[in-house]
């Protein structure tokens, strides 16, 4: 691509036992991101994966030639949120793409398809399934975005997408906002930028958790 974006772009991605599908959706991301932008890094979070997801990643990331493939070890599981808040206040990127996992249930064009909105002015867009959302939603998590919709006015609806795009305004806002909210998403909900929805049909990959 001759036409390069010239904002870095930083992508952190969540990994926990995940050897059956690392090497794929990391091999995706690093291309993404190297014909799309001329400056990227991409953070792997790996929490404390017990499988061989840390040697796939070191493996599949000798494939990148511009782009930064680093990892953030967790010495301990410590979950999806704190992990990637983790990875998120290594990234230094203009733009920062959010993966809280590693399915590859959707077209990898729409990784440029919500960058490109967010340049539209919007500071946080999002993807979700069309119909059932993500495959695996956690008890605790369901029950706090009802009552975070319940009541709140916000027009941003918790939902649980799995991958997002922010801008550096929002992670600066929210770096100075109460970090004991335990959920990203309602931080976002909170910071007062405008953000946008992109909904998407599954691709059957046969990815599995």
């Amino acid at each position: 691509m001759a036409n390069k974006e010239k904002n870095f772009a930083s992508a952190v991605i969540y990994v926990h036992n995940a050897e059956n599908r690392i090497t794929r959706f990391l091999s995706t991301i690093i291309e993404i991101m190297e014909n799309n932008f001329e400056h990227s890094e991409i953070i792997c979070v790996n929490d404390s994966s017990d499988d061989s997801s840390l040697q796939k990643i070191k493996e599949t990331s000798e494939k990148a030639s511009i782009t930064s493939v680093s990892v953030v070890n967790m010495s301990y599981f410590h979950g999806l949120e704190l992990s990637m808040n983790a990875g998120i206040d290594m990234s230094i990127g203009d733009f920062v793409f959010e993966f809280d996992n590693t399915i590859l249930d959707f077209n990898p064009d729409m990784i440029m398809e919500i960058y490109r909105k967010s340049l539209t002015g919007f500071d946080i867009v999002s993807r979700t399934n069309r119909s059932t959302g993500d495959r695996k939603e956690k008890f605790s998590s369901k029950i706090f975005y009802k009552v975070f919709d319940r009541y709140t006015n916000l027009s941003y609806k918790m939902t649980t997408e799995s991958f997002r795009v922010l801008s550096r305004r929002v992670l600066n806002r929210v770096d100075a906002m109460n970090k004991t909210i335990p959920y990203r998403k309602a931080v976002y909900a909170n910071c007062g930028l405008k953000t946008a929805n992109v909904k998407y049909t599954v691709v059957n990959t046969g990815d599995r958790e």
